[in-house]
């Protein structure tokens, strides 16, 4: 599936109010993965997304990853503003190497006797979640990472120190859908271990690593399961010998429920091109985006050359099963820039999935709305329906019981 079905759903050019009537009796009759509507980005600011059901609005970003953005964590989206580099507290520090994000960290959220007396400093944002951030931190030339809640601007602690210093792009981070734990994949620094990668998994409240296995591939990519609290994962590349897979895994014990030997169908190894793995609001859908090879930097400044190319896969997260493909163009570059600019994002109600998409014959962005199936539960559709029909400042109003509020807000288990 790919933008060749775009022809015949062009709704571009109505208004706000249209697209919300056209949007809800097309999503009642259309199959899942059909197109639902299409505008340009400058449209969909101006209304159609929250026409359509949706929060976010940034879809692009002229950001470069782990010099302004880092893969989790966009500076557009997030808000963080530049602080002025003439100011003179920045003259002790190389400027080409303090980046934007780095900066905002380290000089509103850093306590001052950490960054001058202890000398901390921070290199990027690893991951984040609500309203938890853990940062990825250098001292006296050793990686370690910090937490911060930005509900009040607190600096929890540090944890999981390293004997080195790790570039940004040797590590991943995510935070547990609970909040409670979280894993790194980072590499490994024992000299037992023939591992060059390993995942650690630690309790983010005793800041102490419960558990570590050694990866069979430093590619491999992981998303925590929105359904669980923590206990279980997805996984590529998890098994040895299998380059080119997706697996369900345990983390209590790091046992594999289930493997689909098969991602990408069209190519052998997943390195380089899967750039992102994460879970759909309600858990039932698993996605894994790949991305065309090399830096695409000059194709998206000039556009005299062709668009990277960027195929979705979307797997059953029970059994790991390749359900759809869906492959689109863009004028981006997947290797340097914010992934912004080509990731996929989802409705409130989490039943739909908006792209944006470059055709050859056009200048203009498009965004293009499909239709995604529902899963699961009957109270998962009926959650689907209710959140259809009502926005996400309105769900703390009804007068419902908390727990159910909660799992409105797609967090029944430990809201």
């Amino acid at each position: 599936m790919g933008a060749e079905e775009s022809k015949g759903g062009n709704y571009g050019l109505m208004g706000a109010t249209s697209v919300e009537s056209n949007m809800n009796k097309q999503a009642t009759a259309a199959r899942p993965w059909s197109l639902l509507h299409m505008c340009s980005l400058e449209q969909w600011k101006n209304g159609h997304a929250e026409a359509a059901g949706f929060s976010e609005t940034s879809m692009t970003c002229s950001g470069a990853v782990f010099k302004d953005c880092s893969p989790t964590f966009c500076m557009n989206r997030q808000g963080i503003i530049n602080i002025n580099k003439s100011s003179s507290v920045f003259s002790f520090r190389r400027k080409n190497k303090f980046t934007k994000m780095a900066e905002h960290f380290e000089y509103n959220h850093i306590p001052a006797q950490l960054s001058s007396i202890q000398n901390f400093h921070v290199k990027s944002v690893l991951c984040y979640h609500d309203q938890t951030v853990i940062l990825h931190l250098v001292r006296n030339m050793m990686t370690q990472f910090g937490i911060i809640n930005l509900s009040d601007n607190k600096f929890i602690g540090v944890f999981g120190k390293q004997s080195v210093e790790f570039v940004n792009e040797a590590l991943r981070g995510q935070i547990s859908p609970d909040g409670n734990y979280c894993i790194l994949k980072i590499p490994s620094i024992r000299n037992d271990n023939a591992s060059t990668y390993v995942y650690q998994m630690y309790d983010l409240k005793s800041r102490e690593m419960l558990h570590e296995i050694s990866l069979a591939f430093h590619h491999s990519l992981f998303a925590f399961d929105p359904r669980f609290t923590s206990s279980r994962i997805a996984a590529t590349s998890f098994q040895k010998g299998e380059d080119n897979s997706l697996s369900l895994v345990q983390t209590s014990n790091w046992e594999v429920l289930a493997t689909n030997s098969r991602l990408d169908d069209t190519r052998w190894t997943l390195h380089p091109t899967l750039k992102d793995l994460f879970y759909s609001k309600d858990g039932n859908l698993i996605f894994a985006v790949m991305v065309t090879d090399g830096c695409h930097c000059r194709e998206r400044k000039a556009r005299r050359y062709p668009p990277i190319d960027i195929s979705v896969y979307i797997f059953n997260s029970d059994n790991a099963q390749t359900l759809r493909c869906v492959q689109y163009s863009r004028y981006t570059c997947g290797t340097h820039s914010c992934p912004v600019n080509f990731l996929p994002v989802f409705s409130n109600c989490g039943s739909r999935m908006a792209i944006v998409l470059n055709e050859a014959d056009s200048n203009v962005d498009h965004l293009q709305i499909y239709k995604l199936p529902t899963m699961g539960s009957l109270q998962n559709r009926c959650r689907v329906k209710i959140m259809q029909a009502f926005t996400p400042d309105m769900i703390p109003k009804l007068p419902l019981p908390a727990r159910l509020i909660h799992f409105l807000q797609y967090q029944p288990e430990y809201g």
